[in-house]
């Protein structure tokens, strides 16, 4: 399977995962671009870009950071990947443009990569809970 095949294949494979998982998801076709897929759920967007074999150079990495950083409270700047043997993909964090600066993500860890000021989205929903049992009362 020719290389462009395989990347759009692993692309669809990204985006199955995450609409399975509640989010709606907006692939860029054939691209070329700083980010592959854009996926969102309330109060978070995933920049996305998929690279079947884990490798994202310090520029491709610069790069999907900073569109990151136009949106710092919501966006959480991924890497997809994939191992060979296992259909599911992989997603590792950027937190730097270095090969190392990177922390494994799921889907499932949206509240321990959101935070929202000093709060992360556990305490608010805690704190939204509380206040309406107060007022029920």
């Amino acid at each position: 399977m020719a290389q462009y095949h395989r990347g759009r294949a692993f692309e669809h494979a990204v985006r199955a995962q995450l609409v399975a998982d509640g989010y709606d998801v907006i692939r860029s076709a054939g691209s070329k671009t700083k980010i592959d897929l854009v996926a969102f759920k309330t109060g978070q967007v995933l920049l996305i870009q998929c690279k079947v074999d884990g490798h994202c150079s310090p520029a491709e990495r610069l790069a999907l950071l900073r569109v990151a950083a136009l949106l710092p409270n919501y966006s959480v700047p991924l890497i997809a990947w994939k191992t060979r043997g296992v259909s599911q993909p992989f997603f590792w964090r950027l937190t730097g443009t270095h090969h190392s600066a990177r922390e494994p993500w799921s889907p499932d860890s949206v509240a321990a990569v959101l935070e929202l000021g000093d709060k992360s989205l556990p305490v608010l929903a805690a704190a939204h809970m509380a206040e309406q049992i107060r007022e029920d009362s």
